[in-house]
């Protein structure tokens, strides 16, 4: 009995996972399933007619004590006065499977067109979605794990909703196909569904295995994308280190594990086609050796409870196969419904209820405190103000709380205490897309798309003219190159632009973020990875649009905020100092002195 409940159990569990992630394809499953019914119904009451229609081949005619269904047959001929005989008889019968093969037919077109529509929407809304999450959930994320969800996680959710589809189509069918067979004959339906019973919890270790080889399988998915893509990003490393051979042989360990897995599955799978088909047909054999010598016995109700016990353990076979893909299924779709759960409750809150951006006077950050989650404090009662036109430099040891400086601009992440103003109004009052459009950040991280130097700068935006391209090239210092390259603007920089430098690479991002007209520019340690010459330029395109753009830089080369309007120190989240650089240079007690000198 334990067992009993605990089987019950398990697949109460899966089809009220199914339920909760299939929830907008509910009708269309439960219209598939009264197809299924009808489908059912119709090829039933075909295989039933056969009885009469064998009883005029072998002579006898249609007996008097017909079955229910046979004489309900005869009852509508008579009712719409056609004769019952073999002909029509024959047509009715071919009419009925033309109708079966119609149904159908549907039910596979309505199938197809649910679990392609699944993939497409789920895609789609989760792509969207993450993009949408917040920044502190986004860089908790490993790498490869959305592209996991989206095309192995969603696939395998497509094939069990496909799964539960037909599960309710069969399951109709079979219920169809008994009620039919105990017309004819109950004691061997009877049988037939007792013996079908006794299948489902022999084979039911088998299913048990099939879940838990389904929950390696995606396990050793996820390890193999994260894996793959790590080191394709890392690639130049792996190189120059003559990596190859360790990080090739850690693959071929992760691949070795993902095809043992994926064999076994494929056998358990099998073992039910094994088993069941011999063990029904021993099984007709069976009652025809008995039946055949009891009185009454009928050969074309025979033949036709035959044909419905072949169904039924078709069916049952069937019902038992998807079954194990429903388990092996279920924990991609469990996968997918908990990462979108993840995803509603970390979606990036879309405050703001004043549209208009202005930036007129002063930016000011006022007590800010902040701190990640589960960790100290990374900012402690930060102040500064950056006034409109100004050029802010932000220097400090590693650590020092520089970077989370320029999450809090772009607002990425919300202080835990204080304010952070624009023009005494708190950013919080300001629509966050219609922010983000008035800052520009330019990052070491370099990002750039497979494309033209032209749509890495519109980067998107079609509003974004040719004229305007053209211009923030001019303020980057990159138009010169542009124009000597053989396609000009339409000239393609390959996988994150590795046919350009690091110094084109970085300009390109300036004139893409330049292009956009932003009130605020964000340069967070954009210089760092730079040659010198690379670095003067740009130096030169900062230094251009100084009075006209207020810049916040934060920089490990000095040179780079040496010209700085004012420069804020910070250390261990605090400011430890705050002023012209020219001025603390020669304070031979400030930090600025100190660093300056060691690094000259």
């Amino acid at each position: 009995m334990i067992f009993v409940n605990k089987l019950f159990s398990r697949y109460v569990e899966i089809f009220q996972l199914a339920w909760k992630g299939f929830d907008a394809y509910r009708y269309q499953i439960l219209l598939l399933a009264s197809l299924g019914f009808v489908g059912g119904l119709l090829e039933s009451i075909g295989i039933n007619a056969v009885i009469p229609l064998l009883s005029f081949i072998i002579g006898t005619g249609p007996t008097a004590d017909l079955d229910f269904i046979s004489e309900a047959i005869r009852s509508v001929f008579l009712f719409l006065h056609i004769p019952f005989k073999f002909r029509y008889l024959l047509v009715f019968i071919i009419l009925l499977f033309i109708l079966k093969a119609v149904v159908t037919f549907v039910i596979t077109y309505i199938t197809v067109k649910i679990t392609a529509n699944y993939e497409s929407e789920v895609r789609s809304k989760l792509f969207r979605e993450t993009l949408k999450a917040k920044w502190g959930y986004l860089v908790s994320q490993k790498l490869g794990h959305l592209e996991t969800i989206l095309m192995t996680n969603v696939k395998s959710s497509s094939e069990m909703l496909e799964r539960v589809s037909q599960m309710l189509v069969l399951f109709s069918g079979l219920l169809v196909y008994m009620l039919v067979a105990i017309n004819i004959s109950p004691k061997i339906t009877i049988f037939a569904l007792l013996l079908g019973g006794v299948l489902f919890f022999v084979l039911k270790p088998v299913l048990r295995a099939a879940r838990g080889t389904a929950h390696g399988i995606l396990n050793a998915t996820k390890e193999v994308a994260h894996y793959v893509n790590e080191n394709v990003v890392g690639i130049k490393t792996v190189k120059t280190t003559s990596s190859e051979n360790p990080v090739s042989e850690i693959g071929t360990n992760l691949f070795e594990t993902l095809r043992v897995l994926r064999i076994r599955s494929t056998l358990l799978r099998s073992i039910n086609n094994v088993l069941v088909q011999p063990i029904s047909l021993i099984f007709i054999s069976v009652i025809f050796a008995f039946s055949f010598k009891t009185e009454g016995f009928v050969f074309s109700a025979f033949i036709a409870i035959v044909y419905l016990i072949q169904r039924i353990f078709t069916h049952f076979q069937t019902l038992q196969t998807n079954l194990h893909r429903m388990n092996e299924s279920a924990p991609y779709l469990r996968n997918v419904v908990e990462y979108e759960e993840e995803l509603r409750k970390n979606i990036e809150p879309r405050v703001g209820k004043s549209g208009g951006f202005e930036f007129r006077n002063t930016l000011s950050f006022s007590n800010v405190n902040f701190s990640y989650e589960n960790n100290g404090p990374v900012l402690k009662d930060i102040s500064f103000k950056i006034e409109k036109g100004d050029m802010i430099g932000i220097i400090g040891p590693s650590g020092s709380g520089k970077t989370t400086v320029v999450d809090l601009v772009l607002r990425m992440f919300v202080p835990d205490r204080g304010e952070i103003e624009v023009d005494n109004k708190n950013i919080e009052e300001i629509d966050v897309d219609e922010w983000r459009r008035n800052i520009g950040y330019v990052s070491q991280d370099m990002f750039l798309i497979n494309d033209t130097i032209e749509n890495n700068i519109k980067f998107y935006d079609d509003s974004i003219s040719n004229e305007d391209i053209r211009e923030a090239a001019k303020k980057a210092h990159i138009l010169d190159f542009i124009e000597g390259t053989e396609n000009k603007f339409q000239t393609n920089i390959g996988e994150r632009g590795v046919r350009l430098s690091f110094g084109q690479r970085q300009r390109i991002v300036l004139a893409r973020v330049l292009a956009r007209k932003p009130e605020l520019l964000v340069l967070d340690e954009a210089t760092s990875a730079l040659d010198n010459e690379s670095e003067e330029q740009i130096q030169k395109a900062i230094e251009g649009l100084r009075g006209n753009i207020t810049t916040l830089i934060v920089a490990h080369r000095l040179s780079t905020i040496e010209n700085a309007t004012k420069l804020i120190v910070l250390k261990d989240g605090e400011i430890l100092e705050e002023g012209d650089p020219k001025k603390l240079i020669k304070d031979e007690g400030s930090y600025f002195y100190k660093v300056h000198n060691i690094r000259k």
